[in-house]
Order: C-alpha cells, then structure tokens, then sequence
C-alpha cells in the first residue's frame, strides 16, 4: 500500500457512528457490535502468542499457538474506554515501555506501525529497516491509537551529527481493539466492516502538539475536560479551537492575547473576571 493512501487510512477521526442499516433494515447498534468485537478479541488473544522481532526486524508477529505457546491473553493489559457513550475494551500488550515522556490523547508522536486485521491481513504500514517513520497527531487518529499511544513512553534520539536520525530505548508494544475503536462499520479494500484489528507500533518522540500554533497546547483546548478538543468551540464560527487562532473572535489572535508576555496566553485576565483574555471577547 503506498505511504499516502497509508496515512489516509490512519487518520480517519472517530467523532461519530453511522446509522448504517444492516442486511436487515435494522439500524446498526454499536453496543452489541462491542460485545462481539471484544468475544473476538478474547478468543484471538487465547489462541495466538507473541514472537519477539529477530535481527533488524522493526517488529515482532503473533501467530497461531501450536506447541503450547503462552497465550496473548496471559500477558496483555486491558484498558477500558467509553466513546460515545459506548463502553469497549482494548488490550495492549508492553514488548518495551520507553524511556521518557508518555503522549496525551492530544500530542504528536513520531512512529513506526503495521496493522493487521484478526485474519492476519496486512492493512497498514509506516515502517522499514531505514527507520522510516511518520508524524502523527493523536487528535486526528482512530480513538484505539488515542487510548492505547499514552500507555508507551518515548525513546532516546542517539542520532550522532551528520548520521540518519536513530533512537534508542523507545515504546514497542502491540495494540488489539475493537472496531468501535477503530474503523467502525465502514468497510475499505482491506478492512471488512465491524472488524476488530491489531497494530503493531514504535514511539520514538513526543511532542506537546499545538494544532492551530496559537500558544496554546492541544491539551489546553479541552476546555470541558471530556478528553476531546473536536467539541470546544468558544467563539462558535464552527471551528474548535484547537484549529482555531482567534479562540474568543474579537479579531485578536489567540497568540496575540498574551499580555504579560510569557509566551502562554492561558495565565492573562485584563479585566479580572476569571476569563483568560484570549478566551473573552470582551477583552483585546
């Protein structure tokens, strides 16, 4: 699969679910679905094991058992989620954990992957011997990567002057969840609909991600503390501020409203009424 069609595939954001109709006119329930996805998920990870990656390999695989392997099951971890107001289970399981800095759910990581389907096809890729890798922003990916990222740790950059970028030391482990977490009922080329998938994935560098480069993290932009930046939007121009420069639409960038001038915007009350200036319209 070539890198562009690639990347499209990752970056699909989760902010909703169909109302698909099924074979029987009867409209999709992404309860129950969950419930199917996670029996999947347990049988898969009872009856195939983890083989750790040989040589230069980026990863490892998990395969069948056949001479009594130790079963995934045993050594994953389990991490609940509710999206939607849907509850799922993603188990992840930690091959290395990292060194440094752990992700939010808002940050930018800089990884290698492959992802799998439950049927062992190869959907997804960002990875080779050369150490290619992709940045990524985890606001814009499937919530099971938003969930599973912050788990892993990221790596030393050991690159010596003059030499190709090199880590050390960084996050490896193996993600499984559910397709609520993931692709949902929408089918691709290598994706059936409903279907449960596994990444593979390395994090070798964080950054603290600022979407829109108004001063203000991602992070910061969750001003309802829900975990998602898609559904605060402050001047309601039906552009969340994370994406958005002029957060309160005064006509005053964000960045611009920084009136101690310390480089953060968030600590700055002109009028004292507990509104942050780049948050208040009444203020410029």
């Amino acid at each position: 699969m070539k890198l562009k069609y690639s990347i499209l595939l990752i970056i699909i954001p989760i902010l909703f679910f169909s109302c698909k109709k099924n074979d029987n006119n009867a409209p999709f329930d992404p309860a129950a679905q969950a419930l199917i996805d996670d029996e999947l998920l347990v049988d898969f990870l009872q009856t195939h094991y983890y083989k750790a990656a040989v040589g230069d390999e980026p990863f490892g695989a998990v395969d069948t058992i056949m001479n009594n392997e130790t079963p995934l099951f045993t050594e994953v971890e389990t991490l609940n989620a509710t999206v939607n107001d849907i509850d799922y289970k993603l188990y992840y399981l930690v091959v290395d954990p990292g060194a440094n800095e752990n992700p939010t759910r808002f940050d930018s990581v800089f990884v290698k992957f492959r992802g799998f389907t439950l049927d062992s096809v190869k959907f997804d890729e960002v990875t080779s011997f050369n150490s290619t890798r992709s940045w990524l922003t985890l606001t814009d990916v499937v919530q099971g990567w938003r969930y599973g990222f912050p788990k892993f740790k990221a790596g030393d950059n050991i690159t010596e002057p003059g030499n190709p970028i090199k880590f050390a030391n960084t996050g490896k482990g193996v993600l499984f969840f559910p397709s609520g977490l993931g692709f949902r009922n929408i089918p691709s080329a290598l994706i059936r609909e409903n279907s449960p998938i596994y990444f593979h994935i390395e994090l070798a560098m964080v950054v603290r991600a600022d979407s829109d480069n108004d001063g203000v993290i991602n992070k910061l932009e969750d001003l309802n503390g829900d975990g998602e930046v898609v559904d605060d939007d402050t001047d309601g121009d039906s552009r969340p501020n994370y994406l958005d420069t002029d957060d309160d639409g005064d006509g005053v960038l964000t960045k611009n409203e920084d009136a101690n001038d310390d480089g953060d915007p968030t600590n700055d009350d002109s009028d004292g009424d507990g509104i942050p200036d780049y948050l208040d319209a009444d203020t410029n």
